[in-house]
């Protein structure tokens, strides 16, 4: 199965390198912003951690929506994942 994904790269507040995948990267009603909304962390094997996994994994609990300056973006991917990988939200959506 096929799964298309955005991977953005930016620079957080604390000046880290940091990547994030959403299923959607838009631009924003606010000026100088970027809207990055459906958030996902792809569950990485139980062998290989990687800290920064588990860092933006807290970062972004329970966001739903994230708006991005543009000039902290390094970079946006649209990447396609061919393999079987599982994929979580990191938020409940609220009906």
């Amino acid at each position: 199965m096929k799964k298309k994904l955005f991977r953005i790269d930016f620079i957080n507040a604390a000046k880290e390198n940091l990547t994030i995948h959403a299923s959607k990267v838009n631009p924003s009603s606010f000026l100088g912003l970027i809207e990055v909304t459906d958030i996902v962390f792809m569950d990485s094997s139980d062998i290989i951690l990687n800290p920064q996994d588990d860092k933006i994994k807290k970062e972004f609990k329970n966001v739903e929506r994230t708006f991005l300056p543009l000039n902290s973006i390094i970079r946006i991917d649209e990447v396609i994942l061919e393999k079987e990988t599982p994929v979580i939200r990191l938020y409940e959506k609220q009906d």
